[in-house]
């Protein structure tokens, strides 16, 4: 081999060295590329379309969106079955997470009964200490009774036989139905948002969440209870006109006597200071009938009268 092609395949051979020489320090000194990591992210509902107020949540409203954690509303709906049916307090935007604190359940589940088909739901407010109304419960089956003062009685009878309870709740005067449930909701969600929370220590070590608000009705006592009867419409009316003339108490019934009994009416009770009843007017005089004799009716009698000094005499005279 001639002296030439080795000195140059010597060359060749340093200059591949350097070139790896230098590859490799220069490797050492390049820190290796940081890995990214993503943000932790959780699946919500998310409107499709702008939603407006009041509107009723179906599920094709709703599509499912990833959103990092530290962007997700604590009240963000996770469950389709926590907005399906619902009724949206104020309007949502298109892709805007759905949050339980916007949302109210349904009227048929805030009343939380449904009124049979053919039938009406007739409320009754009374007093705990009237009829049966401390320990009414939906479910129970009940008789109407109406009393009303007539002069010195008071007449009861019963009007409704049978009468499904579909409402039996405590009653504070300023604050409606509508409001309590509504707080109620808002209540739930504020616990759900709760339950993500870090949990408070306490001073024995143990830890506790932070309390549900109150509602703002929870501190008045109730003097009444709310009674819901399933009635037909003709006792419905009876129940109307029982509350216009006295009161209406309720009465348990057997939920396993179907019996129908005929209209229940208490016996009028005379007064003890009865008044002496003025006397009665004389029948007026009848003129006496006429009776017809079946023998001819007898002739007329004819007389004379005849003066004998100062006596008078009739004499009959035959014809």
């Amino acid at each position: 081999m001639p002296r030439r092609t080795l000195l140059l395949a010597a060359a060749i051979c340093f200059v591949v060295a350097v070139l790896a020489t230098l590859w490799v320090v220069r490797n050492r000194q390049t820190p290796p590329p940081q890995i990214a990591q993503e943000a932790p992210k959780v699946r919500v509902f998310a409107a499709l379309r702008d939603l407006p107020k009041g509107a009723r949540i179906a599920s094709t409203d709703l599509a499912v969106r990833e959103v990092p954690v530290d962007q997700a509303p604590s009240d963000a709906v996770t469950d389709i079955a926590q907005a399906v049916n619902a009724i949206l307090l104020q309007e949502v935007r298109k892709d805007e997470p759905l949050r339980l604190s916007l949302l109210i359940p349904p009227p048929e589940q805030l009343r939380e009964f449904r009124v049979p088909l053919g039938l009406r739901g007739f409320v009754l407010y009374q007093p705990f200490t009237e009829g049966a109304a401390d320990m009414l419960l939906p479910g129970d089956l009940v008789d109407v009774i109406a009393t009303k003062r007539v002069g010195d009685t008071t007449l009861a009878e019963v009007i409704v036989q049978r009468a499904q309870v579909l409402v039996a709740e405590h009653y504070t005067p300023g604050v409606s139905r509508e409001q309590r449930l509504r707080e109620a909701a808002l209540t739930r969600a504020a616990q759900t948002s709760v339950v993500g929370a870090t949990p408070e220590p306490r001073p024995d070590g143990g830890s506790q969440t932070a309390p549900p608000p109150q509602a703002a009705g929870a501190q008045q006592p109730a003097t009444m209870r709310r009674i819901v009867l399933a009635v037909t419409p003709q006792e419905s009316v009876r129940l109307a006109r029982a509350l216009e003339e006295g009161r209406a108490l309720t009465v348990l019934r057997n939920e396993r006597d179907f019996t129908s009994l005929p209209p229940l009416r208490s016996p009028r009770v005379v007064p003890t200071h009865r008044h002496e009843p003025p006397p009665a007017r004389p029948a007026p005089l009848r003129p006496a009938p006429v009776i017809s004799a079946p023998f001819p009716p007898p002739r007329p009698v004819q007389t004379v009268v005849v003066y004998r000094g100062t006596q008078r005499e009739e004499v009959l005279v035959s014809r």
